[in-house]
């Protein structure tokens, strides 16, 4: 049985349409991350399986359950916003004991301080229950706004671009302190981001969502190596996929402005556009030449931006390669790198 099953949940505001016949289904302990840009429908698509908007058509299920239009309250989802949505004058212990509190709840104080304290365990933020929430550091604040929605213990876990308002090297380490707490408590997460490093490094599977469809659904690698569309492939990866357009010159690709970019296939279309990873371009071997614009230092590789028959072409190559800008290159992709779109 799924956790969660979308069956053709359509929603518009107006005459915009937010989503659109979506259909996913989440495993009982899957991590599930919705990837797609600002605009996509993300946050519209995790308001409408918490029960905040009731969708057009379709059917929300949780664990078998049609609960399509049932209450908030009535589903046991606990839902984080990438705002910290905390009480600036509670405490941290407060904060978390708040949830426990709600009508209907009826937790005995000694149970609700025993979840308190699993919850700040599971954090790491014990030292911090007796602060108060105004101050805290921006990564403190995420960490308790999780623990007052783990300390509720609910059947789903939706995540609202947590990361977001969070400097690059603390993301990186609460992404991989999350998913470690998500293996732990074994509850599903469906996590939404704009932020490919988060789709990677921390979903079962990746669920690709834009203008409110869903358009490809798969494990990361396969996301990575073959996006079905090139949105996908743009969305995807730092730096993102290659794409140029080429035109087939009987059994060769050729770039803009005319230059031979490799082998085509005879059955290949006239007009294409070619996707290829900047780590799939080596920077010698090729047919045509091409000149170095830019070198990025980033530790243990170089991204070489080229300018190629036209074309702006991303190279990632070991940092120990020499390359500097200026210099003329005669790169190559080896065909089966690359995609192929008809135009």
């Amino acid at each position: 049985m799924s956790a969660l099953e979308l069956v053709g949940v359509s929603k518009s505001f107006g005459a915009r349409a937010a989503l659109a016949e979506v259909a996913l289904s989440v495993g009982e302990r899957e991590f599930v991350v919705v990837l797609g840009p600002t605009g996509a429908g993300k946050t519209t698509l995790l308001r409408t399986i918490a029960g905040l908007e009731t969708p057009d058509r379709g059917e929300v299920r949780l664990f078998g359950a049609d609960c399509t239009h049932s209450s908030p309250a009535a589903r046991d989802i606990a839902l984080v916003f990438q705002n910290f949505s905390l009480y600036p004058g509670k405490t941290v212990r407060e904060n978390l004991a708040f949830p426990l509190l709600a009508p209907g709840r009826e937790l005995a104080a000694g149970e609700i301080g025993e979840r308190v304290q699993w919850a700040a365990k599971l954090l790491r933020i014990e030292r911090l229950l007796d602060r108060p929430a105004r101050k805290l550091s921006g990564g403190e604040m995420q960490r308790v706004a999780i623990g007052r929605a783990i300390v509720r213990r609910p059947r789903l876990f939706l995540m609202d671009e947590p990361l977001t308002n969070l400097d690059a090297k603390l993301r990186e380490e609460l992404r991989v302190e999350l998913r470690e707490l998500a293996r732990r408590l074994e509850t599903p997460v469906v996590w939404v981001t704009h932020d490919s490093a988060e789709a990677l490094s921390m979903a079962d599977r990746v669920v690709a969502l834009f203008a409110g469809r869903v358009v490809q659904v798969g494990t990361p690698r396969e996301l990575y190596l073959r996006p079905a569309t090139p949105a996908v492939a743009r969305q995807l990866g730092s730096p993102p996929m290659n794409l140029v357009e080429v035109l087939r010159d009987g059994a060769v690709w050729r770039l803009p402005n005319g230059d031979a970019f490799g082998a085509a296939a005879s059955d290949a279309p006239q007009r294409a556009l070619l996707g290829f990873r900047p780590e799939h371009v080596r920077l010698e071997g090729g047919a045509s030449e091409a000149l170095v614009e830019v070198v990025e230092h980033l530790g243990p590789q170089r991204v070489v931006v080229l300018r190629w028959g036209g074309a702006t072409v991303h190279a990632a190559v070991a940092s120990s390669v020499d390359v500097a800008v200026h210099q003329r290159l005669r790169p190559a992709v080896a065909a089966e790198h690359c995609l192929i779109w008809p135009r």
